[in-house]
Protein backbone atom coordinates (compact mmCIF):
# COMPACT_ATOMS: atom_id res chain seq x y z
CA UNK A 1 0.00 0.00 0.00
CA UNK A 2 1.19 3.45 -0.75
CA UNK A 3 1.64 6.27 1.72
CA UNK A 4 -1.17 8.08 -0.10
CA UNK A 5 -3.41 5.34 0.05
CA UNK A 6 -2.10 4.87 3.41
CA UNK A 7 -3.07 8.05 4.60
CA UNK A 8 -6.39 8.32 3.14
CA UNK A 9 -7.09 4.81 4.73
CA UNK A 10 -6.11 6.45 8.65
CA UNK A 11 -8.57 9.61 7.46
CA UNK A 12 -11.53 7.56 6.47
CA UNK A 13 -11.36 5.28 9.57
CA UNK A 14 -10.44 8.30 11.46
CA UNK A 15 -13.71 9.59 10.14
CA UNK A 16 -15.96 6.50 10.61
CA UNK A 17 -14.87 6.56 14.63
CA UNK A 18 -15.79 9.74 14.91
CA UNK A 19 -19.12 9.60 13.10
CA UNK A 20 -19.61 6.46 15.26
CA UNK A 21 -18.88 8.73 18.11
CA UNK A 22 -21.23 10.83 17.29
CA UNK A 23 -23.84 8.99 16.73
CA UNK A 24 -23.43 7.24 19.89
CA UNK A 25 -23.64 10.85 22.03
CA UNK A 26 -26.70 11.53 20.02
CA UNK A 27 -28.27 8.74 21.57
CA UNK A 28 -27.04 8.95 25.02
CA UNK A 29 -27.82 12.45 25.93
CA UNK A 30 -31.48 12.04 24.52
CA UNK A 31 -31.93 8.83 26.58
CA UNK A 32 -29.84 10.23 30.09
CA UNK A 33 -30.18 14.10 29.55
CA UNK A 34 -28.39 15.93 31.80
CA UNK A 35 -30.51 19.06 31.85
CA UNK A 36 -33.71 19.70 30.41
CA UNK A 37 -34.49 20.87 27.32
CA UNK A 38 -36.14 24.08 26.78
CA UNK A 39 -36.60 25.25 23.02
CA UNK A 40 -38.12 23.75 20.38
CA UNK A 41 -36.87 21.09 18.23
CA UNK A 42 -35.72 20.71 15.49
CA UNK A 43 -35.67 24.27 14.21
CA UNK A 44 -32.96 24.88 16.92
CA UNK A 45 -30.57 21.99 16.04
CA UNK A 46 -31.04 22.42 12.34
CA UNK A 47 -29.77 26.22 13.20
CA UNK A 48 -26.78 24.82 14.57
CA UNK A 49 -26.02 22.27 12.35
CA UNK A 50 -26.21 24.92 8.85
CA UNK A 51 -23.73 26.95 11.20
CA UNK A 52 -21.78 24.13 11.95
CA UNK A 53 -21.30 23.08 7.91
CA UNK A 54 -20.45 27.02 7.45
CA UNK A 55 -17.55 26.56 9.68
CA UNK A 56 -16.48 22.96 8.29
CA UNK A 57 -16.19 24.44 5.47
CA UNK A 58 -14.09 27.65 6.02
CA UNK A 59 -11.70 25.42 8.22
CA UNK A 60 -11.37 23.11 5.09
CA UNK A 61 -10.90 26.22 2.76
CA UNK A 62 -8.69 28.45 5.27
CA UNK A 63 -6.96 26.73 8.10
CA UNK A 64 -5.90 23.65 6.49
CA UNK A 65 -4.07 25.27 3.03
CA UNK A 66 -2.36 27.14 6.14
CA UNK A 67 -1.16 24.37 8.42
CA UNK A 68 -0.60 21.71 5.66
CA UNK A 69 2.39 22.95 4.82
CA UNK A 70 3.93 24.03 7.83
CA UNK A 71 3.53 20.18 9.31
CA UNK A 72 5.33 18.83 6.69
CA UNK A 73 8.26 22.06 6.99
CA UNK A 74 8.31 20.54 10.78
CA UNK A 75 9.15 17.64 9.73
CA UNK A 76 11.49 17.91 6.72
CA UNK A 77 13.53 20.94 8.63
CA UNK A 78 12.79 19.94 11.97
CA UNK A 79 11.28 23.14 12.98
CA UNK A 80 9.66 23.83 15.88
CA UNK A 81 9.96 23.42 19.73
CA UNK A 82 9.48 19.83 20.07
CA UNK A 83 11.10 18.93 16.67
CA UNK A 84 14.31 20.15 18.53
CA UNK A 85 13.75 17.89 21.23
CA UNK A 86 15.85 14.53 21.36
CA UNK A 87 13.33 12.31 21.62
CA UNK A 88 11.25 9.65 19.69
CA UNK A 89 8.82 10.86 16.80
CA UNK A 90 5.91 9.53 19.02
CA UNK A 91 6.81 10.79 21.88
CA UNK A 92 7.19 14.19 19.79
CA UNK A 93 4.29 14.08 18.47
CA UNK A 94 2.58 13.40 21.96
CA UNK A 95 3.89 16.52 23.75
CA UNK A 96 2.92 18.45 20.12
CA UNK A 97 -0.66 17.09 20.99
CA UNK A 98 -0.41 18.14 24.32
CA UNK A 99 1.03 21.58 23.80
CA UNK A 100 -1.94 21.89 20.94
CA UNK A 101 -4.55 21.17 23.94
CA UNK A 102 -2.78 24.16 26.14
CA UNK A 103 -2.20 26.58 23.05
CA UNK A 104 -6.28 26.44 22.60
CA UNK A 105 -7.16 26.62 26.32
CA UNK A 106 -4.98 30.43 26.03
CA UNK A 107 -7.26 30.60 22.56
CA UNK A 108 -10.34 30.21 23.90
CA UNK A 109 -9.24 32.56 27.38
CA UNK A 110 -8.67 34.98 24.74
CA UNK A 111 -11.76 35.25 22.53
CA UNK A 112 -13.97 35.88 25.74
CA UNK A 113 -11.67 38.54 27.10
CA UNK A 114 -10.98 40.48 23.77
CA UNK A 115 -13.96 42.50 22.42
CA UNK A 116 -12.99 41.71 18.77
CA UNK A 117 -12.94 37.79 19.64
CA UNK A 118 -15.68 37.74 21.73
CA UNK A 119 -17.88 39.29 18.77
CA UNK A 120 -17.41 36.15 17.05
CA UNK A 121 -16.90 33.57 20.13
CA UNK A 122 -20.91 35.08 21.55
CA UNK A 123 -22.66 33.23 18.55
CA UNK A 124 -21.14 30.09 19.98
CA UNK A 125 -22.56 31.04 23.37
CA UNK A 126 -26.12 32.53 23.10
CA UNK A 127 -27.72 29.10 22.15
CA UNK A 128 -30.08 28.52 24.91
CA UNK A 129 -29.69 24.96 25.08
CA UNK A 130 -26.28 23.22 25.74
CA UNK A 131 -25.56 19.81 23.60
CA UNK A 132 -23.99 17.86 20.68
CA UNK A 133 -25.44 20.54 18.03
CA UNK A 134 -23.63 23.31 20.18
CA UNK A 135 -20.35 21.92 19.72
CA UNK A 136 -20.49 22.86 16.15
CA UNK A 137 -22.52 26.14 16.20
CA UNK A 138 -19.51 28.34 15.67
CA UNK A 139 -19.62 31.56 13.24
CA UNK A 140 -17.89 30.73 9.85
CA UNK A 141 -15.81 34.23 10.61
CA UNK A 142 -14.57 33.03 13.95
CA UNK A 143 -13.15 30.12 12.39
CA UNK A 144 -11.41 32.21 9.46
CA UNK A 145 -10.22 34.40 12.38
CA UNK A 146 -8.39 31.17 14.33
CA UNK A 147 -7.09 30.50 11.49
CA UNK A 148 -3.76 32.49 11.38
CA UNK A 149 -3.56 31.51 15.40
CA UNK A 150 -3.41 27.67 14.69
CA UNK A 151 -0.88 28.06 12.29
CA UNK A 152 1.15 29.93 14.77
CA UNK A 153 0.59 27.05 16.74
CA UNK A 154 1.90 24.55 14.39
CA UNK A 155 4.81 26.82 13.35
CA UNK A 156 6.12 27.41 17.11
CA UNK A 157 5.41 24.22 18.46
CA UNK A 158 6.60 22.30 15.60
CA UNK A 159 3.63 19.87 15.04
CA UNK A 160 3.68 17.05 12.40
CA UNK A 161 1.23 15.85 10.16
CA UNK A 162 0.35 13.18 12.03
CA UNK A 163 0.47 14.53 15.44
CA UNK A 164 -2.30 17.74 13.95
CA UNK A 165 -4.27 14.77 12.99
CA UNK A 166 -4.56 12.84 16.30
CA UNK A 167 -4.77 16.38 17.65
CA UNK A 168 -7.68 17.35 15.33
CA UNK A 169 -9.36 13.84 15.99
CA UNK A 170 -9.09 13.94 19.73
CA UNK A 171 -10.37 18.11 19.66
CA UNK A 172 -13.26 17.34 17.60
CA UNK A 173 -14.35 14.25 19.69
CA UNK A 174 -13.84 16.08 22.78
CA UNK A 175 -15.86 19.14 21.97
CA UNK A 176 -18.65 16.89 21.07
CA UNK A 177 -18.49 14.92 24.21
CA UNK A 178 -18.20 17.91 26.53
CA UNK A 179 -20.89 19.95 25.39
CA UNK A 180 -23.27 17.04 25.06
CA UNK A 181 -26.11 16.74 27.41
CA UNK A 182 -25.57 13.44 28.30
CA UNK A 183 -25.39 12.68 32.16
CA UNK A 184 -22.78 10.84 33.63
CA UNK A 185 -22.85 8.88 37.16
CA UNK A 186 -21.97 11.90 39.24
CA UNK A 187 -18.77 10.21 41.18
CA UNK A 188 -17.46 8.54 37.87
CA UNK A 189 -18.04 12.05 36.09
CA UNK A 190 -16.04 14.04 39.20
CA UNK A 191 -13.19 11.69 38.41
CA UNK A 192 -12.90 11.90 34.90
CA UNK A 193 -13.15 15.58 35.70
CA UNK A 194 -9.34 15.89 37.10
CA UNK A 195 -8.11 14.29 33.42
CA UNK A 196 -10.56 15.69 30.77
CA UNK A 197 -13.17 18.05 30.03
CA UNK A 198 -16.80 16.57 31.07
CA UNK A 199 -20.68 17.48 30.57
CA UNK A 200 -20.97 19.50 34.09
CA UNK A 201 -17.79 21.29 33.96
CA UNK A 202 -18.72 22.78 30.32
CA UNK A 203 -22.33 23.30 31.26
CA UNK A 204 -20.89 25.78 33.97
CA UNK A 205 -19.06 27.50 31.52
CA UNK A 206 -22.31 28.14 29.25
CA UNK A 207 -23.62 29.47 32.13
CA UNK A 208 -25.91 32.68 31.80
CA UNK A 209 -23.92 33.70 35.56
CA UNK A 210 -20.06 35.64 33.98
CA UNK A 211 -18.66 34.56 37.20
CA UNK A 212 -19.42 30.78 36.11
CA UNK A 213 -18.52 31.07 32.21
CA UNK A 214 -15.04 32.70 33.15
CA UNK A 215 -14.31 29.39 34.74
CA UNK A 216 -13.33 25.91 32.94
CA UNK A 217 -12.12 27.24 29.66
CA UNK A 218 -10.57 23.47 28.71
CA UNK A 219 -11.09 22.25 25.59
CA UNK A 220 -9.43 18.74 25.58
CA UNK A 221 -7.63 17.52 28.65
CA UNK A 222 -8.95 19.11 32.10
CA UNK A 223 -5.38 19.84 33.20
CA UNK A 224 -4.78 23.73 32.39
CA UNK A 225 -7.77 24.49 34.54
CA UNK A 226 -6.88 22.26 37.69
CA UNK A 227 -3.21 24.61 37.30
CA UNK A 228 -4.63 27.89 36.34
CA UNK A 229 -6.92 27.57 39.55
CA UNK A 230 -10.13 27.75 37.07
CA UNK A 231 -11.72 24.67 37.43
CA UNK A 232 -15.29 24.14 39.03
CA UNK A 233 -17.79 21.51 39.78
CA UNK A 234 -19.70 23.51 42.06
CA UNK A 235 -23.01 24.30 40.07
CA UNK A 236 -25.60 21.55 40.30
CA UNK A 237 -26.32 21.56 36.37
CA UNK A 238 -30.11 21.96 37.39
CA UNK A 239 -29.73 25.37 38.53
CA UNK A 240 -27.87 26.51 35.28
CA UNK A 241 -30.01 29.03 32.87
CA UNK A 242 -27.51 28.18 29.39
CA UNK A 243 -26.79 31.80 27.69
CA UNK A 244 -25.75 35.15 27.55
CA UNK A 245 -28.26 37.08 29.92
CA UNK A 246 -28.40 40.07 26.94
CA UNK A 247 -29.39 37.60 24.26
CA UNK A 248 -32.27 35.89 25.47
CA UNK A 249 -34.82 35.67 22.69
CA UNK A 250 -35.08 32.30 20.53
CA UNK A 251 -35.45 34.10 17.68
CA UNK A 252 -31.98 35.36 17.74
CA UNK A 253 -30.46 32.17 17.38
CA UNK A 254 -31.57 31.60 13.63
CA UNK A 255 -28.92 31.30 10.85
CA UNK A 256 -29.15 34.49 9.20
CA UNK A 257 -29.44 36.48 12.84
CA UNK A 258 -26.71 34.88 14.20
CA UNK A 259 -24.09 35.61 10.96
CA UNK A 260 -24.97 38.75 11.25
CA UNK A 261 -24.43 39.45 14.93
CA UNK A 262 -21.08 40.43 15.02
CA UNK A 263 -21.01 42.70 12.26
CA UNK A 264 -24.33 44.59 14.25
CA UNK A 265 -24.38 47.02 17.18
CA UNK A 266 -23.09 45.03 19.94
CA UNK A 267 -24.75 44.74 23.47
CA UNK A 268 -22.82 44.36 26.64
CA UNK A 269 -23.66 41.03 27.12
CA UNK A 270 -23.69 40.54 30.89
CA UNK A 271 -25.37 43.89 31.34
CA UNK A 272 -28.87 42.62 32.03
CA UNK A 273 -29.25 41.05 35.26
CA UNK A 274 -28.31 37.27 36.11
CA UNK A 275 -31.06 34.50 35.55
CA UNK A 276 -29.62 33.67 39.70
CA UNK A 277 -27.38 34.25 42.09
CA UNK A 278 -23.58 33.36 40.90
CA UNK A 279 -22.69 30.03 43.16
CA UNK A 280 -19.76 30.79 45.44
CA UNK A 281 -16.00 29.76 44.10
CA UNK A 282 -14.79 26.45 45.66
Amino acid sequence: MTKVRRDRAILAAGGAALGIAALALLSGERKRPLRRPTQVEPGRSIGNLTLGALSLATVAMVEAPLTRPLTERAERKRQGLVQRLPLSAWARDALAVLLMDYTIYLWHVATHKAPFLWRFHLVHHIDLDLDTTTALRFHAADMAISAPFRAAQVAAIGVSRRALRIWQGWFFLSILFHHSNLRLPERFERLLARFVTTPRMHGIHHSAVQGETESNWSSGFAFWDHLHRTFRLDVPQEEIAIGVPAYRDPRALGVRRSLALPFGRERDAWSAPPLRKPASMQ
